[in-house]
């Protein structure tokens, strides 16, 4: 008989393709009485070898098809050394976990929309995303198991006591790339505590770009400095021009057009890698927590990631 060359062009799914394989195993058994089959070349080819490499293709692509498919990881930050495998037992929310052996962990190099709690002075409301982020950590540890790999920081510790690591799941992702990927976070570098950082800003970029999750709510929007008030409290992206660089006694501060400034304590200067007077007259993002004094919005930069040129 003559085999004619056909090009398939529809899509199929996994369903089709196996019943493809075996259909290509029966045909081949059935239709072919000869030990020799003609192909348009004339060229004459074995049946028993043919047959033998047919039924094999048959079986791999079946066997590779039968196994559930799992999506690749995200992208992954180089030079991750572990210090310790560790289990967690709860977690808080989206940044901070408990282990079993009772530490509580911050995770370092993002931060999260924050759940509501009551202060000292206030009952702060639920951000954005929060519960979605805290269940998402949730879900993951659930389809890959609480058993995770530890890196710590240059500074092991925060001022609340909590633990500083860099979490690595059984699949060999990181914690912090899982939900910067997911837009469910922000990449925020505390220093000493800086490795990692241009990976992480990598990844929310990443999102950012597609406006996933987080990058979508106008919570995350860019904010012009004119357009500040009393009203915005917490974690914002500020825009605006820079007037002047001012100096005080133990800080720099960056002055923009209208009623705000950004301070950075001379003690992270060293984290800055160009002079601050190039940024006068550009117009820079930065980010980060947002505090009125004296009718005057301010906020701190402990690193240069939290700045964006433009």
């Amino acid at each position: 008989m003559f085999v004619h060359n056909v090009t398939l062009s529809t899509p199929v799914n996994r369903k089709s393709l196996i019943l493809l394989a075996r259909l290509i195993s029966s045909t081949v058994a059935s239709v072919v009485k000869n030990r020799f089959i003609i192909l348009p070349e004339n060229s004459i080819v074995k049946f028993r070898r043919l047959r033998k490499a047919l039924l094999l293709s048959a079986f791999f692509v079946a066997c590779h098809l039968s196994f559930p498919v799992h999506s690749q990881p995200p992208e992954n930050c180089p030079s991750f050394i572990s210090s310790e495998t560790a289990f967690i037992r709860y977690v808080h929310d989206g940044d901070t976990v408990h282990l079993s052996d009772s530490r509580k962990v911050r995770l370092i190099g993002i931060d999260t929309p924050e759940l509501a709690r009551k202060t000292r002075y206030q009952l702060q409301p639920e951000q954005a995303f929060a519960k979605e982020a805290r269940d998402y950590v949730r879900d993951l540890i659930k389809q890959l198991g609480n058993q995770v790999k530890l890196m710590p920081g240059t500074e092991p510790a925060d001022k609340y006591n909590r633990q500083l690591f860099h979490i690595q799941l059984s699949d060999g992702s990181l914690l912090q790339t899982r939900l910067l990927n997911a837009g469910l976070a922000v990449a925020y570098t505390t220093p000493p505590n800086q490795k990692f950082s241009q990976c992480y800003l990598q990844q929310e970029s990443a999102a950012k770009t597609k406006q996933i999750k987080i990058w979508g709510h106008s919570k995350y929007k860019n904010i012009a400095v004119n357009e500040l008030s009393p009203k915005n409290k917490g974690f914002h992206i500020i825009r605006g021009r820079v007037r002047h660089i001012g100096e005080s006694k133990k800080a720099f501060w960056i002055n923009f057009q209208g009623n705000f400034s950004a301070r950075i304590s001379k003690s992270d200067l060293k984290y800055f890698t160009y002079p601050l007077q190039t940024l006068v007259g550009k117009t820079i993002t930065v980010k980060g927590w947002i505090r009125h004094y004296k009718n005057k919005a301010q906020i701190s930069l402990r690193h240069p990631s939290a700045i964006e040129q433009r």
